[in-house]
């Protein structure tokens, strides 16, 4: 059953961020987005149910950017980028939930959409989704920067840096933008949610 599962990393997920609320933490981390035929694959937790967000995490102690970027897609998704084929990194820099967080994002643009397989746990649901489609989601700041980086206009509906909701409010996003213009940069199929997979022998 993944119910206990997904149970267990919403508590968890809940004693960080009561640490981080009193700590403020500053935090390095790493993602990689891949892209097919226009089309962006995001992933949803669950521990931010509706919030999507890059495959990606935070830099272990001693793991380079690039480490932590292959091995948070591997886990996330079931993919393994070839280190040759990726481009970047881009470095972005944002507030999300009670930290100050700077993340690396490669790009992988595979010649044939990968297979992806989430394990239902942690992560709930893989998407492909194309910047147009972003614009009506709940995207999390990294992916809302991301895309105002890549797109040159604001895609999402970011939440605020304290984790809540700010659809409709308008200003985040124009400080998203705002943001992304000062940050230093370092198929044809349609879209869809891609249930839990079991990986092919």
């Amino acid at each position: 059953m993944d119910l206990p599962w997904r149970l267990a990393y919403r508590l968890a997920h809940s004693a960080r961020l009561l640490w981080w609320a009193i700590r403020r933490p500053a935090a390095r981390g790493a993602g990689i987005a891949v892209w097919s035929a226009g089309r962006l694959l995001v992933v949803e937790t669950s521990y931010r149910p509706g919030l999507l967000d890059l495959p990606g995490g935070a830099v272990e102690r001693g793991e380079s950017v690039l480490a932590a970027a292959l091995r948070e897609l591997a886990e996330e998704t079931g993919l393994r980028a070839p280190e040759p084929e990726l481009e970047g990194p881009l470095e972005l820099g944002f507030a999300f939930e009670r930290r100050q967080i700077r993340c690396a994002v490669f790009a992988w643009r595979p010649m044939v959409r990968p297979m992806v397989r989430v394990d239902g746990r942690e992560v709930v649901r893989a998407t492909w989704l194309s910047p147009e489609e972003a614009r009506n989601r709940r995207l999390a700041p990294g992916l809302a920067l991301y895309l105002a980086r890549v797109t040159g206009s604001v895609a999402g509906a970011p939440v605020s840096s304290d984790g809540t909701d700010a659809r409709g409010t308008g200003q985040p996003g124009r400080r998203e933008a705002t943001d992304a213009q000062r940050t230093t940069a370092g198929g044809a199929e349609s879209g869809g949610s891609t249930p839990p997979q079991t990986s092919p022998t």
